[in-house]
């Protein structure tokens, strides 16, 4: 049975944020929200200072809590393991977001990425397009958006209902990889079958010390970090 996971590579991760861009573009996110993040922590005394950086996102959890407390099953697991959402069964009712331990799910704002561009005015009055005028102009309420993924039901979620990375579901169900992957210029995500004993993921969790966040709270995470080699001395 396929089982999808993901692996950061923290060695090779360069912090250059990636993808948090395109998570925002290819899902259409708003402003002010993110799907994709990064946490940074600086420890040390000065000069001897280490920084810290790791990239954050929905763990897409075995025994996702989000998915225990949601009363209508707008929230569930799909056949491949991936935490997604189903927007025409969400009542908004936010427990989702609340249960979950990672801080990973928020309620879809009013706005939605296309108002945010039809919103910016003409830099130049009578000179330059504003958005909604190059909105017109192509039409396409997002100027971004390749028509081509019309057929994979973007944007991912309505207002109130969760948003939430879903791993990319729409490219991940045409046999596509997340595009957090794809655009990574260090190759530090690696996304596959967990359950495949040939393939990369296992293989990796097999030679490194993979860890997850908050592996207290018992949900299962399948996002994993690695950066040191499992020791065999």
């Amino acid at each position: 049975m396929t089982r999808y996971a993901m692996i950061i590579n923290l060695h090779d991760c360069v912090g250059c944020g990636t993808c948090d861009i395109v998570c925002k573009i290819e899902n259409q996110v708003p402003q002010g929200a993110f799907l994709s993040y990064h946490l940074s922590e600086m420890t040390g005394e000065f000069p001897k200072l280490k920084m810290s950086y790791k990239p954050v996102m929905c763990n897409h959890c075995a025994k996702a809590a989000c998915v225990k407390v949601c009363p209508t099953g707008a929230m569930h697991k799909d056949e491949w393991g991936l935490t997604v959402v189903d927007p025409s069964k969400c009542v908004s009712c936010g427990s989702c977001a609340k249960a979950c331990p990672y801080g990973a799910i928020q309620a879809a704002p009013e706005k939605t990425a296309a108002d945010d561009l039809g919103d910016v005015g003409a830099l130049i009055k009578d000179c330059t397009a504003s958005g909604s005028e190059i909105q017109e102009a192509v039409g396409n309420d997002y100027p971004m958006h390749d028509p081509a993924l019309d057929e994979y039901e973007l944007p991912i979620t309505k207002k109130g209902s969760p948003l939430k990375c879903q791993m990319c579901k729409h490219l991940v169900y045409h046999g596509d990889v997340p595009r957090c992957v794809e655009a990574c210029p260090a190759g530090a995500r690696i996304f596959g079958d967990e359950e495949d004993i040939y393939g990369e993921i296992h293989q990796l969790k097999e030679m490194y010390d993979a860890s997850v966040q908050k592996p207290e709270e018992g949900t299962e995470p399948h996002v994993y970090y690695i950066r040191e080699f499992h020791k065999t001395w």
